[in-house]
C-alpha cells in the first residue's frame, strides 16, 4: 500500500524508503518502453515530486510534493519548458491535484501559514508566460484537516476532490471523526460553494478521471498501510452517495464489507494504482511500484469495462507517481523528478 507522500510538520518524507531507487536513477538509465512500439520521449527532468499535470494555456503544468526528507515539503506548480520545470513564484509547498478549466488553472494544495499547512483549493488564470496574474483560495479546509489529493471537474461543472488520510496526524486507518471529511471524496462548485461530501469509506482517493459527460469517476484508492495482512488496493467507479466502508471493510475480510460499495477492480497488495486517465474508450493507470519485485512500475491500460488490463509503457527505473493525457499523448512522471510522455 502507497504511503502518503509527505508527512507536513516537520516529519519524514516517505520517499526517503525509496532512496534505493534514487541511487540507481542518478546514473542516467535507459528510458522506460513502451508495447505499442512508439517512443518514450522524456520531456523534463530535474523535478522532485510529480503528482499531477494540467493543460491550458499553450503550456504543460506539473503540480509536485516535493522530495524533502524532514521539514515542510518543497514541492510546488512548475511550468515545463526547454527539458526543464520552472517553479512559478509563490507556489503551495505541496499539490495534490491539478486541472485547468475554462481557462483557469484549479489545484489542491498546502501553504505554509504561521508555521503550519493551511489546506486550500485555488483558482489561478490571467497566465503571462510567468506566473498567473490572478489568484484566489476559493475554498480553504478546517482545522486539523488532513490533505487534498487529485481533484477534476464533473460533467455538472463542479469540483471533485479526494481527502487525504494522516499528512498530519499520521492516521492510518483510525475512526473517521479523528478528522474533518476523513475518508471522503467532496465535491464543491467551481467558485468555492456548496462543498458536500459525494462519497465516503476510502482510505485514500488518490485521482480521478471521469468519462464524457459522466458525474461518476473512477478513482484510485491506495489500502491500508499498517494494521493489517496484505490489504490489496483498488480502483473505484463512484457514485454519489456510495460508502466503501472504511476503516471497517479493507477487503481482506469479505464478511466485514457487507452492505458496503464494492470496488470496480481490487489489485494485490503493493500494486499502488496511482495516476488514472482516460484516453478514448480505454483506462490508463500507473503502478507505484513501492514493492518493485512484486509489482514493477508501470503503466497499464484497460478498456472502460474494466476487462483486459495490459502493460502498456513497462522498464521504469524508478517508481512512477503521476498520470494525466492531452489528447493522445499521456505524460508520465517519477519520483525521481522526470516526466516522459508517450502516444497512446
Amino acid at each position: 500500500m502507497f504511503k502518503s507522500f509527505y508527512r507536513l510538520a516537520g516529519a519524514t518524507a516517505v520517499v526517503s524508503g525509496l532512496l534505493g531507487a534514487v541511487a540507481q536513477a542518478a546514473s542516467a538509465p535507459p528510458p522506460p518502453v513502451s508495447t505499442n512500439g512508439n517512443p518514450v520521449q522524456l520531456v523534463a527532468s530535474g523535478l522532485k515530486g510529480p503528482t499531477s499535470f494540467a493543460f491550458g494555456d499553450g503550456s504543460v503544468f506539473e503540480g509536485d510534493s516535493g522530495n524533502s526528507s524532514s521539514g515542510p515539503p518543497n514541492g510546488g506548480v512548475y511550468v515545463l519548458k526547454d527539458g526543464a520545470g520552472v517553479e512559478i513564484p509563490a507556489s503551495p509547498l505541496f499539490v495534490g491535484g491539478m486541472t485547468f478549466h475554462d481557462g483557469a488553472l484549479y489545484l489542491s494544495g498546502a501553504f505554509l501559514v504561521n508555521g503550519a499547512p493551511s489546506w486550500q483549493l485555488d483558482k489561478w488564470s490571467g497566465w503571462n508566460g510567468t506566473t498567473f496574474t490572478k489568484r484566489t483560495a476559493i475554498y480553504t479546509a478546517p482545522k486539523k484537516f488532513q490533505g487534498f489529493n487529485g481533484l477534476a471537474f464533473g460533467a455538472d461543472g463542479r469540483i471533485y476532490v479526494g481527502v487525504d488520510t494522516g499528512l498530519l496526524d499520521n492516521n492510518d486507518h483510525g475512526p473517521a471523526s479523528l478528522s474533518p471529511y476523513l475518508y471522503d471524496i467532496l465535491s464543491i462548485g467551481a467558485n468555492g460553494k456548496g462543498l458536500k461530501v459525494f462519497a465516503s469509506g476510502m482510505r485514500q482517493p488518490w485521482q480521478m478521471a471521469f468519462p464524457a459527460g459522466s458525474n461518476s469517476p473512477y478513482v484510485s484508492d491506495f489500502g491500508q498501510d499498517s494494521g493489517a495482512k496484505n490489504p490489496p488496493d483498488f480502483l473505484l467507479r463512484v457514485a454519489a452517495g456510495q460508502n466503501y466502508g472504511f476503516p471497517k471493510c479493507n477487503w481482506t475480510k469479505s464478511a466485514a464489507c457487507k452492505g458496503f460499495a464494492k470496488p470496480f477492480k481490487q489489485f494485490s497488495p503493493h500494486t499502488d494504482v496511482g495516476g488514472v486517465v482516460i484516453v478514448g474508450k480505454r483506462l490508463y493507470m500507473s503502478e507505484f511500484g513501492f514493492a518493485p519485485k512484486l509489482h514493477p512500475p508501470a503503466v497499464v491500460s484497460l478498456p472502460l469495462s474494466g476487462k483486459g488490463a495490459a502493460k502498456t509503457i513497462v522498464h521504469f527505473s524508478t517508481p512512477v507517481i503521476a498520470l494525466a493525457a492531452e489528447g493522445n499523448w499521456l505524460y508520465i512522471g517519477t519520483v525521481t523528478g522526470q516526466v516522459f510522455r508517450i502516444k497512446v
